[in-house]
C-alpha cells in the first residue's frame, strides 16, 4: 500500500470512530454540562496519551526547541483545546448530531482557504471543483436558515471550525519548517499538555469532581478521550505528513455521513430527502478533492 492509501485509510478510521463518538456524546449531553463532557474528555484524553508516549513509546521531549517552533506547539494546543473542544461540546448540545456534524465539514472549506493564504498550496481544478460543489452541498443540506434557538449552537460550531482549520494548517507548517525532524508523537504530546492541562485544572476548579447518575455516560466519556484525543490527534498528525492539510480536512467532510447512520438508530434522528441529497453531493466533492492531476 503506497503512502497516500495508508494515510487515507487512517485518516478514514479517524472519522468513522469520531463520528460515532459525537453521536454517544450527544445523548450524554442531557445529563453532561458542555464544558464538563469537555474538560473530563481532556482530562482522559491527556492521560491516555501521556502514559503511551512516555510511558510506552519513550518519548522524550527534545531541548534546546527554537522560539518560533514554542509559538506553534502553544497556537495548536491552544486551538485544539481550549476552543475547540469545549465549542464543538456547546454546539452539539444545542442541535441534532447530524446538523452538528455537517457544519463541521465547513472545516475542509476554511481550511483550504487558509492553505492557499498560509501554506502557499495551490488545489487543483477538480479540487476547486469538489470544494465548490461541498458549498452547494451545504446549501441542499440546509434548505431553511435554522430556527433562532438553534443559532447560538451553529455560532459555536463556527468558532470551532474557524480555530480546527487553523490548527490543521499550523500542524502541517510546523512539520516544514522542522523538516520532519520534531515527531508527530512529540507534537501531539506537547499539544496536549500545553492546551489540555488548564482545561482540566479549571474543570477542577469550577465543577470539582463530577458525580454522574448514568454509568455509561463515563463510558462515553472515556471513548471519547481515547478516540478524539489520545489516538485521533496523534494519527491526524501522522495524516498530515502525507495530505495536504485541506484535503485530510475534506476527506473528514463524510462525518456526516457516517454521523447520520449511527443517529439514525441511536438518537432516532430522522433524514429528510433534501439532507440525504446534500450528503451524497458531498461524498462527490470528497472524492473529486482526493484527485490530484499528474506531477
Amino acid at each position: 500500500m503506497s503512502p497516500r492509501l495508508a494515510a487515507l485509510a487512517q485518516a478514514l478510521a479517524v472519522v468513522i470512530s469520531s463520528s460515532l463518538v459525537t453521536v454517544l456524546a450527544k445523548r450524554v449531553l442531557e445529563e453532561v454540562r458542555p464544558f464538563t463532557f469537555a474538560w473530563l474528555q481532556i482530562g482522559i484524553g491527556v492521560a491516555v496519551l501521556t502514559a503511551f508516549m512516555v510511558g510506552v513509546r519513550g518519548v522524550r521531549i527534545p531541548r534546546g526547541l527554537p522560539p518560533r517552533v514554542w509559538i506553534y506547539l502553544v497556537l495548536i494546543g491552544v486551538g485544539n483545546f481550549a476552543v475547540v473542544r469545549v465549542t464543538f461540546m456547546l454546539s452539539l448540545e444545542r442541535i441534532p448530531a447530524v446538523t452538528h456534524a455537517y457544519l463541521v465539514n465547513f472545516v475542509g472549506i476554511v481550511t483550504m482557504l487558509m492553505s492557499m493564504w498560509m501554506l502557499r498550496e495551490r488545489p487543483g481544478p477538480r479540487q476547486m471543483v469538489g470544494a465548490g460543489l461541498a458549498v452547494v452541498a451545504l446549501h441542499v443540506f440546509f434548505l431553511e436558515i435554522p430556527a433562532p434557538e438553534r443559532l447560538t449552537g451553529v455560532m459555536y460550531a463556527a468558532v470551532g471550525v474557524v480555530a480546527l482549520a487553523l490548527t490543521n494548517n499550523l500542524a502541517r507548517q510546523l512539520v516544514m519548517i522542522t523538516e520532519g525532524e520534531l515527531s508527530n508523537d512529540v507534537i501531539s504530546t506537547l499539544a496536549a499538555w500545553i492546551g489540555g492541562i488548564p482545561i482540566v485544572i479549571a474543570g477542577l476548579m469550577i465543577d470539582g469532581w463530577p458525580s454522574l447518575a448514568r454509568a455509561d455516560s463515563w463510558w462515553v466519556i472515556g471513548l471519547a478521550g481515547v478516540v478524539t484525543i489520545a489516538v485521533g490527534l496523534t494519527v491526524w498528525n501522522h495524516v498530515l505528513r502525507t495530505l495536504r492539510s485541506f484535503e485530510a480536512s475534506l476527506l473528514g467532510s463524510l462525518s456526516v455521513v457516517f454521523a447520520a447512520l449511527f443517529a439514525i438508530p441511536i438518537l432516532g434522528e430522522g433524514l429528510e430527502p433534501h439532507e440525504g441529497a446534500g450528503i451524497a453531493m458531498m461524498m462527490v466533492a470528497v472524492v473529486l478533492t482526493q484527485l490530484r492531476g499528474r506531477a
